[in-house]
Parts: structure tokens; sequence; C-alpha cells
């Protein structure tokens, strides 16, 4: 016969097993915690020292410092002299109609149509209007989510403002606070434009100096006024125009980058959006631990009061091994079991010769 050895299942209702589980949860979470604090750029510095330089692309550049806001004004002229522009290379559109045979949309402008607008200019000048309103049309006609899609996060105000023709006509995205959204009246113009808006707003790097932007439609319930105390949060996705030159409440001409835009978005107090964190999933993580470690410890209370019941009851009584020293081991009797057997057949036989009307077993057969 063969027998096989089957394992048995471990208990994990012993008060052993339930502290292993325990200690093993606890070194999970304390190595959760290492990696959390090991993911910081802080917890670094003491091998590294602290960053002294920016990332490239991010540097944080002074407006106050590195930007020419001055206004170039116009020469006198003499009596009987006069000024000619030079004619645009290629025509501006009588009409817009962005949206392509094959239902698309191109968002592109070519940089052609605006060779003629001047930077550091005060105000728009004749000959930059229908250039200007070209793109409000373009802008008006194109659904704002595929111009956010299509536009590129605004470079830092200090390089728009010093590269600003590198820039003309780009399609790009600005985040900031508004402070001032005033309507203005259009002028004639053949694109069909009848509303007309100016917005000024400050972005995290452009400082005391503001954005610009036109649009033909505002969000409804967005405040309107000269001076906008709260100061909205917005996002405008538009086309950049020009540096656009401006007399300053100092009394001062400066310029200000000038963006055109359709339809501005705007981020209420309570949808005011907040900065992606980069261990998005770490909360996840740490909800995980804290539920893992709750019903654990519900666990390990469940089975403790099982513990204490069980103690208390007759089974763990009857099953509670006798208090015995090796010395009273010493004093129980042990039984030979060949001498029992030898007695156990000796008892058999004088049975069976008491018995009447049966002979002995060792009697001579007649």
């Amino acid at each position: 016969m063969r027998f096989h050895n089957r394992s048995s299942t471990p208990s994990y209702f012993s008060r052993r097993d339930q502290v292993r589980l325990f200690r093993l949860v606890a070194a999970l979470g304390v190595i959760l915690l290492a990696i959390l604090y090991a993911s910081r750029e802080s917890t670094w510095y003491w091998l590294t020292g602290p960053p002294t330089e920016q990332r490239q692309g991010e540097q944080q550049l002074d407006p106050d410092r590195d930007v020419d806001y001055n206004v170039k004004e116009d020469s006198g002229l003499r009596p009987g002299e006069f000024r000619s522009q030079p004619e645009p290379e290629v025509d501006i559109p009588e009409s817009v109609n962005p949206q392509l045979e094959n239902g698309e949309y191109d968002v592109r402008v070519d940089p052609r149509l605006l060779k003629q607008v001047t930077d550091s200019v005060s105000g728009i000048r004749p000959y930059e209007a229908n250039a200007l309103y070209y793109l409000l049309a373009k802008a008006a006609s194109i659904p704002q989510n595929i111009l956010e899609r299509s536009a590129e996060p605004a470079p830092p105000f200090v390089v728009v403002m010093n590269e600003s023709s590198k820039y003309r006509g780009e399609l790009m995205t600005v985040k900031g606070q508004l402070k001032r959204l005033v309507p203005l009246k259009p002028e004639d113009n053949k694109f069909g434009i009848t509303t007309l808006y100016e917005g000024w707003f400050f972005s995290k790097d452009s400082g005391t100096h503001p954005w610009r932007f036109l649009c033909t439609q505002l969000p409804e319930g967005l405040p309107t006024g000269a001076d906008l105390q709260e100061m909205p949060a917005v996002q405008i996705t538009g086309y950049y125009f020009k540096k656009y030159g401006y007399p300053s409440q100092a009394g001062k001409l400066q310029t200000a980058p000038l963006l055109i835009a359709g339809q501005i978005r705007w981020f209420p107090a309570s949808e005011t959006p907040q900065a992606p964190s980069s261990s998005g999933a770490v909360k996840y993580i740490v909800v995980l631990f804290l539920v893992i470690s709750i019903t654990l410890a519900f666990l390990i209370w469940r089975f403790t009061i099982n513990d204490q019941e069980f103690a208390r009851s007759k089974t763990a009584k009857l099953m509670e091994r006798p208090d015995m020293s090796m010395d009273d081991l010493k004093n129980i009797k042990t039984v030979d079991i060949g001498e029992v057997l030898k007695q156990l057949g000796e008892q058999a036989d004088s049975d069976a010769t008491d018995k009447p009307g049966k002979p002995a077993p060792d009697s001579d057969k007649p």
C-alpha cells in the first residue's frame, strides 16, 4: 500500500500568522513611502545641490530688462512730401472659407498676407486693417476646439516681444488673468465683422506688462469692464499679429503683443485649471494602501475577538494540554505488550477449563 503525503493549507487564523501578515503589509507601506520620498527632486539636493539653471526653453527672463517697449514715432514730412506704402505681395481675399473639401479646417495663414504689418507703431495703421479683419474672420469661422487643438503654447513673453516678426501669423495659446475687457466699434470691413471686443490680460511670465487681444465672441457670464478687480482666469487662442503701440496710464508710449482670436475661454473661480501634478498616480496608490491597511486591521481585530471567545469556550478547555513536568513522567507505569498478551492467553485457558460439558484442551481423546 502506498500513501501520499497531502500538504495541508496553512491556517491564517493563528496569532502567529496574523502578526506575519501585519508585518508584511507594514513593510509594503514603508517601501511605498520610500518611493514617494525618493521621487522628489529636493530629496537629492544634498548630493547634487539645488539646480542653478533653468531647463532649456524655460529660462526666466526679466521683461523689464530684456525687452524694448519703445514705440517708433513717424518722422515728420516736409510740405509737398508724402510716404508711399508698398503693395502687398498677395491681395487679401474677399471672403474667408477655411473648410476644405474633405471637411477639415485649414488654420494656417499665408505669411505674405502680413508682410505690410509693422511692429512697434502706435495703433493699427490703415494698410494693416484688411489683414487684421481677415484674421478676425478666419478665427471666427473655425470651431474653437479645432483652433485650440491646432495651437501651440505661446513662447515666453520676452521671446515673443524680442522676435515679433518670427511669430507673426502663428497660432498660439496663452493663459492669464484678465484685467480689461470692453466692446469696440469695428470699422467698415468686407468680412462682415459687426462685433468686436478688446481685452488686456497678464500672463504668468509677463510681469506688469500686458498682452492685448481682439475677439468677436465672449463666453456667457464673463465679466466685462475697464478695470476688472477680480481678474478672471482666461485662455486666449489666436493668431499673433504684432507688437502693438499704445499710450500707458503713465502717459508713455509702450508696446504689447497683440493676438487675434475668435472666442476666448473663461475659467470661473471654481473651475480654474490646476497645473498637472508630476505624481498624479500617487494619490491612487496612497488610497489603495489605506484601504488595504484598514481592511487588514479590521480582519486582525475580528480574529482577535474570535480567539478570545474561543479561549473562553469549553472546547478550548478540553483541548488544553495538562501541565506535566519530566519528573511526573517517571512515575507513569509502563506496560509490556508481550506480558499482557500472555496473561490474556492464560486467562482464556482457565475460563475454558472451568466450563462444564467441555473437556480440557489437554485431555486424551477416548
